[in-house]
């Protein structure tokens, strides 16, 4: 490879190409025209001697080498955004985008306020936000996402991350009004009955609170929870949760959210089953560390919630 036939644009071109699959996509995404696109991928193509997209007949696919790639080409552009940003930030008349990950619950909760601070004092910037299912720290690993909103923790392998706690974590039993429990002071035994909704963003198989039972020798091997209804989104509790006998162990600040359709009912979970561990951090890779974008939009996470602790 003649490294001086790269240039920065088909590069940051490759990178969309590559999370788009799509020529024409990639072209209205960047605002570019799909012959620019397409003559980017070809200069590519030659440079490192692959066809990083093949036709299929779903579409466009990641051949073997461009799977392998993108972590280091968005590693590569992210260091050149890291070394721009520190020559001249001025969120006035900064034109980057800033990409978060994180569930609905949080976004909706911790989000808006930042994005309002961020339209006010950086008007040029865009804000970019995933809450597709899917493993929280591997988009942050990959260099996909600058920033990622989770209660999860990281795995004793992703040692490169940081993190900033922004809000408890409560929770709220969620069930239809007319349900045999809604006008009840619930207890541990009275859930043994009971149906769940198990919301499913990674292929969790038992509730996040399962063990709890387990503790009380309410639950085993033999006699487990019912759980007969499994959704990989938030989007569709509330109106499953509204028709059915199924009751969703959800965020209390997404509980009050879907809770305004007069036929939900968000109850307190028992004190024997509530989680103490739970709090929502702010989670950034070393990579972003110093750079001088991100320590602007983690002051405003910290002016807004570091300082002045909320439930998510």
């Amino acid at each position: 490879m003649d490294i001086s036939q790269l240039d920065i644009q088909s590069l940051i071109v490759l990178k969309t190409l590559l999370e788009e699959k799509h020529v024409s996509n990639t072209a209205h995404h960047m605002n570019l025209s799909q012959s620019t696109v397409s003559r980017a991928l070809q200069k590519m193509r030659a440079l490192f001697a692959d066809e990083l997209l093949v036709r299929t007949h779903t579409g466009y696919e990641l051949t073997t080498k461009a799977e392998s790639l993108r972590a280091d080409i968005n590693l590569v552009i992210n260091s050149l955004e890291v070394l721009a940003h520190k020559q001249s930030f001025s969120p006035k008349d900064n034109e980057a985008t800033v990409r978060f990950f994180g569930l609905h619950p949080q976004m909706n909760t911790l989000m808006p306020k930042v994005i309002k601070r961020i339209r006010e004092t950086a008007p040029k910037m865009t804000v970019s936000i995933d809450t597709s299912a899917q493993r929280h720290f591997e988009s942050l690993n990959a260099g996909d996402v600058h920033f990622v909103l989770s209660s999860h923790q990281p795995s004793n392998s992703e040692q490169s991350l940081y993190k900033m706690k922004l809000a408890d974590r409560d929770f709220r039993l969620v069930m239809n009004k007319e349900h045999p429990l809604a006008n009840k002071d619930i207890t541990p035994e009275m859930l043994l009955k009971a149906q769940f909704g198990q919301i499913s963003l990674q292929g969790e198989k038992t509730l996040s609170f399962e063990h709890k039972f387990v503790e009380l020798g309410l639950v085993d091997k033999k006699n487990r929870l019912s759980i007969p209804i499994q959704v990989s989104h938030f989007s569709s509790v509330a109106n499953i949760a509204a028709e059915t006998d199924t009751v969703f162990h959800v965020p209390t600040s997404y509980a009050q959210d879907i809770c305004s359709d007069e036929r939900l009912i968000g109850k307190p979970v028992p004190k024997e089953l509530q989680l103490d561990f739970e709090a929502v951090y702010l989670f950034w890779h070393k990579r972003f560390h110093e750079d001088p974008m991100c320590q602007w939009v983690r002051s405003i996470f910290k002016e807004l919630y570091s300082d002045n602790p909320t439930v998510a």
